[in-house]
């Protein structure tokens, strides 16, 4: 079948090329370079009954933008379930004869465990998800087939996030946290009491709360809401003494931003243990610890603090893990051979 190949965001299409000395690359920019596709977004909706019935729910114009240019389209790539699963059964109604493949990041909730049942996998290429955990739902709760769900390392720019792009930076006397989904805070705020060291969280990401007022925070603790540039953000990381990823223990890949971010500039990461990270945190260069547990974080903190060789070594394991598993080149031309039909190593 010839036709376009679509990658599907819900809007904010780029409008400019990234500066790689900047800012990190997109991934859904890689793939769509490899197809040779084109995006198609909630902008491409045109208005009339389809944007009226759509509201201002993003996700659903993007699905109803793809459904109108459908003809075109052979194979179509959404970045996430919340497109994906409004899209399908337009696709499947209009009689489309192409393929859908897309991210599945949370499939744990009985709602998109259900959605996925119901949807089936007709005129689906493919389901990727970034943990084990949550292919295993889609396909032993929603009784997906193993051929039409796939695992894949989420991916990282290594070659923005890369040491030596910062090697004039000073090291600074902090530990660095960084994110906002599902990060537990209040446990890394309890540790800092009993920790010695300071502590800096850059707390922007999704949903950033400029305005909230930290009250009742250790002294040695620090949290910027602002957001910053990418540059300084790396620069951030770079100075750290090392890198501490503090999570809810979720089902799903929560905080794999800000970890694979803290192993590719070469840190030492110590991760809290969640079932949804399972698949990154088991390697002997990070240092895991207990959901909600102050203590053992300030005691993983306090040995890494005291034993900079070992910040060393370990930072030094973490980028070639990176290097090996999980670069955005890994990722994009993973997706982008799917979609292509090519064979996958």
């Amino acid at each position: 079948m010839s036709g376009l190949n679509l990658v599907v965001l819900r809007n904010n299409v780029p409008q400019r090329d990234v500066d790689p000395d900047l800012e990190p690359r997109r991934d859904f920019e890689l793939i769509r370079q490899l197809v040779s596709g084109r995006y198609a977004s909630a902008d491409d909706l045109a208005e009339g009954f389809a944007r009226r019935l759509a509201g201002r729910n993003t996700s659903m114009q993007a699905a109803f933008a793809v459904h109108a240019m459908r003809r075109e389209a052979r194979a179509v790539f959404t970045t996430g379930e919340d497109i994906a699963f409004r899209l399908l059964p337009l696709l499947r109604l209009s009689g489309w004869k192409g393929e859908l493949f897309s991210v599945i990041h949370a499939s744990h909730s009985p709602k998109w465990q259900l959605a996925a049942r119901l949807l089936g996998t007709r005129r689906v290429g493919g389901w990727f998800t970034v943990s084990r955990l949550q292919r295993d739902v889609l396909i032993g709760k929603a009784g997906l087939p193993v051929g039409k769900v796939h695992f894949i390392f989420d991916s990282v720019d290594a070659a923005f996030f890369d040491p030596a792009k910062a090697a004039d930076v000073a090291p600074g006397d902090y530990a660095f946290a960084c994110g906002l989904e599902n990060r537990d805070y209040a446990t890394l705020a309890a540790a800092a009491k009993s920790y010695g060291g300071n502590i800096r969280v850059q707390a922007s990401g999704y949903f950033p709360k400029e305005g909230a007022k930290d009250t009742g925070l250790p002294v040695n603790l620090t949290i910027n809401r602002t957001r910053m540039a990418w540059t300084e953000l790396r620069a951030q990381y770079a100075a750290a003494k090392f890198v501490v990823v503090p999570l809810n223990a979720v089902p799903y890949a929560a905080g794999v931003t800000g970890l694979l971010e803290g192993m590719a500039m070469g840190k030492a990461v110590i991760v809290t243990d969640s079932p949804g990270l399972a698949d990154y945190t088991g390697l002997d260069s990070l240092i895991r610890v207990p959901a909600g547990d102050p203590a053992r974080l300030a005691s993983a903190m306090d040995s890494l603090a005291r034993d900079p060789a070992a910040c060393a070594e370990m930072g030094r394991a973490n980028r070639a893990w990176i290097l090996g598993h999980a670069t955005i080149e890994q990722y994009a031309e993973t997706l982008a051979a799917r979609m292509l039909g090519q064979p996958v190593e």
